[in-house]
């Protein structure tokens, strides 16, 4: 039985995270990111696929995938703070299967059954990341694939997030291109997108801690002006200085 990689950030931070928020806004193309990462999904699986988000507390993707994509849509999640949140949003939803428990139980999940995991910062809160890998590895068919995207706190995000809220940036290893890569090769699966910065322009990224109520609105509102005004004009480059975040996507090899 695989060992569990010790975790930094912990079941009590995502409870009192969650604890302080009623609700996650929707799934909603007019915002840059959801634009963005809803193309790549679209282009990764087909409609129908089986599709479980590891970390899903607060989601606004599971509704996507049952509503938009029409798939058998699965999450887990240990807080149940944040599972709440995702149940009430996805309440009466029959093809929707929400699963409270720690990811690296080997009951939790079925094994060999996922056409696709995605992750949206999960794995950077783990000292190992191949062991992450590798439990995805168990419950992903062969042929099936994985998308990981991790936090850019090699940007000036990460200074930010240094500065501001200290406590929320050391509940993170901070990952490379190379990093994330390395962890899902080495768990056996091959790339079928390396690791590469995403998104033009996104202080949104940063917890402010108890500043966040007061200055996420205005950041959010210049990153939405912005990235849609670059993404106009054809600017919305990427890179390591001001992506907000960085995402791979890999494959489970097919045994002959």
């Amino acid at each position: 039985m695989e060992k569990s990689p010790t975790d930094i950030a912990s079941v009590s931070h995502w409870e009192s995270v969650w604890k302080k928020t009623a609700s996650v806004r929707g799934f909603s193309t007019l915002n840059y990111f959801d634009f963005r990462l809803s193309k790549l999904f679209q282009s990764l699986i087909a409609p129908g696929s089986r599709v479980i988000e590891i970390g899903c507390g607060g989601s606004r993707w599971i509704g996507y995938f049952d509503r938009v994509m029409r798939c058998e849509t699965w999450g887990i999640d240990y807080s149940a703070e944040g599972l709440a949140i995702t149940e009430k949003s996805n309440s009466g939803r029959p093809r929707v299967r929400l699963v409270a428990g720690d990811f690296f139980d080997q009951s939790a999940l079925p094994s060999e059954y996922f056409d696709f995991i995605y992750s949206l910062g999960f794995i950077e809160h783990f000292t190992d990341a191949e062991l992450v890998t590798r439990r995805m590895l168990q419950i992903l068919r062969p042929g099936g694939r994985v998308m990981t995207l991790v936090p850019n706190f090699l940007s000036a995000y990460g200074c930010v997030q240094k500065i501001v809220n200290r406590a929320t940036f050391d509940k993170h290893v901070i990952m490379t291109t190379a990093m994330l890569d390395d962890a899902h090769l080495a768990a056996g699966m091959n790339a079928v997108a390396p690791a590469r910065f995403f998104g033009c322009f996104g202080p949104g990224v940063v917890d402010y801690g108890s500043w966040q109520p007061l200055v996420l609105p205005p950041i959010r509102l210049t990153q939405h002006l912005a990235c849609w005004s670059l993404h106009g004009l054809h600017l919305d480059r990427e890179s390591r200085l001001h992506s907000p975040y960085i995402v791979g996507v890999y494959e489970k090899r097919n045994e002959s």
